[in-house]
């Protein structure tokens, strides 16, 4: 399944890029193919428009973690509402997907970042040629978030984020993170994540 569906924001751009080729096509002017291209691709990766869309994503972050409080649920819905995927019903599934059913595994801001690059990037849910188109932007989000955080296991990320290392194997353990202030680091995080998503994400809104 293909979403042919653009954040607000691109279909402003695309709209803006029509009425000039409009224009130019009433005054007799043909804009080249190159021309049209290094347009759009100017309008699409602005950076004012970039600050537009992360900073709906930082609100939505900070609204919606206190509601879900969960690392997976709040990145995915982000980037869900974001990106206009249409895929509310994914966020209840990944109410266990923090440290991968809280056991310290893959951070839930990666998995909820994954699945919404996945919702957009792949074509058909029975892909029968195997594309895997997804594979590519996703193993390269991971990558990222590896830079900033140098791995993509939730137990880790905690000790870069706070400088001290939690046993976090059971999912008892994350009962101890909270009076230790370790869940005011979330949204930062979270935000983090779905930064680098929605830039892999735009290049495929293009």
């Amino acid at each position: 399944m293909q979403n042919n569906t653009r954040p607000n924001c691109i279909d402003k751009c695309n709209r803006r890029l029509f009425i000039t080729k409009s224009i130019c096509a009433s005054l007799g002017v043909t804009l080249s193919s190159n021309l049209v291209l290094a347009m759009s691709s100017h309008s699409l990766y602005d950076k004012k428009q970039d600050k537009e869309i992360f900073r709906e994503l930082d609100e939505l972050v900070d609204k919606y973690f206190p509601i879900f409080g969960t690392c997976s649920q709040t990145s995915f819905y982000a980037l869900n509402k974001t990106f206009d995927l249409k895929a509310e019903e994914f966020v209840k599934s990944l109410v266990s997907m923090p440290g991968v059913a809280l056991r310290g595994e893959t951070c839930g801001a990666v998995t909820g970042s994954l699945l919404a690059i996945a919702m957009l990037y792949e074509e058909d849910m029975f892909d029968n040629e195997r594309k895997r188109l997804s594979r590519e932007p996703s193993t390269r989000f991971c990558s990222q978030f590896e830079e900033k955080y140098s791995s993509t296991r939730c137990r880790d990320v905690i000790e870069q984020v706070t400088g001290k290392k939690y046993r976090v194997n059971e999912p008892e353990d994350y009962n101890l993170l909270a009076p230790e202030g370790v869940y005011d680091y979330c949204p930062a995080i979270i935000k983090e994540a779905v930064h680098i998503a929605a830039e892999i994400m735009l290049e495929k809104s293009t």
